[in-house]
């Protein structure tokens, strides 16, 4: 029998700890007091006894045991030596994007692309839930148990797509490191394009200038935008991540860079893997779920509030659902 496992990565401040309690609750309200699984709680060393004792007295007392704290190493959170530092900085101040975030947003793709797999050597499937994700509606079938039963390499739910900008360059980088699935690709990315009568245009010239030290010289740039799954949630078996196949794919994104200097998102990167990997052996599980973006609004480094949640409560982001 397999053994399975969730993964929750997050920090002992008082704004992720309101997050995981509420995350907690309701994954066990709606699937993990059934089916009992382990619950790992990986952290960077910053959670201490008080710390931990809050979060564990949060859980019903019979579903305590379920829980474990664990620190994952220092290196996993340190920008690898091959990064040009200069170059990542003029990268985060051109700010293309409301949702350009910092260094440490790139350290957690990074974290979820390169190191989270370590932890999971005793495993054969693991669930990765952030902090800020919630189980809305109960889930009555074992979905660990669904998984191995068909064979499936990979699960998520909600299907979008991610920023051209944030994403910039990436499907020429998959056209390079795997020329000989040129024609999967193009099933991966939507065509986006910027002239000189976008606002966004004036933006990206800036990214562009911070990743070329020179001026781009076109009126128009022609981008893609990946399709992917949020992967805030998923389930991942995890001998997969671990193939001379993608092992060399997260190597050459690892020489690449683009994961600190753009944007490159786990969950893009994550979805188009799996999906040359083997497309097939994906699958999506459908249920009332939501992230953080789909519930609130942020302030960007102006001042200004953004809204990326659906219009009513009666929908989600997810664009298989549209037409």
């Amino acid at each position: 029998m397999s053994k399975s496992a969730i993964l929750i990565l997050t920090q002992n401040t008082v704004e992720r700890k309101i997050y995981l309690k509420t995350s907690l609750y309701f994954l066990f309200r709606n699937f993990n007091a059934r089916f009992k699984y382990p619950v790992i709680i990986l952290h960077q060393g910053d959670y201490d006894i008080d710390a931990i004792s809050e979060i564990t007295t949060s859980i019903r007392k019979e579903y305590r045991y379920l829980v474990d704290f664990k620190k994952i190493d220092n290196s996993d959170f340190e920008v690898p030596a091959n990064i040009d530092t200069d170059k990542l900085n003029r990268c985060l101040e051109a700010t293309p994007v409301p949702y350009w975030r910092n260094k440490n947003y790139r350290l957690m793709c990074n974290f979820w692309i390169n190191h989270f797999i370590k932890y999971c050597d005793q495993y054969d499937y693991i669930m990765r839930l952030d902090d800020d994700s919630i189980f809305e509606e109960p889930i009555n079938i074992d979905i660990f148990k669904m998984m191995e039963e068909k064979d499936h390499n990979y699960m998520s739910n909600l299907i979008h797509v991610d920023c051209s900008i944030c994403n910039y360059g990436m499907k020429e980088f998959f056209e390079s490191a795997v020329p000989n699935k040129i024609d999967k690709l193009s099933e991966l990315f939507m065509e986006h394009s910027l002239d000189v009568g976008s606002p966004h245009f004036s933006k990206f010239k800036k990214l562009y200038h911070a990743l070329n030290n020179k001026e781009y010289e076109g009126n128009s740039v022609n981008m893609e935008m990946p399709v992917m799954y949020y992967n805030n949630f998923f389930i991942m078996k995890t001998r997969i991540w671990k193939t001379p196949e993608i092992t060399d794919i997260i190597n050459k994104i690892n020489e690449n860079g683009s994961v600190f200097y753009c944007r490159w998102g786990d969950a893009p990167l994550q979805t188009i893997i799996m999906k040359l990997y083997d497309n097939n052996k994906m699958t999506k599980l459908d249920f009332k779920y939501s992230k953080r973006l789909q519930r609130e609004s942020f302030k960007d480094n102006d001042g200004i509030y953004h809204s990326y949640m659906p219009s009513s409560y009666s929908e989600d982001s997810c664009i298989s659902k549209k037409k």
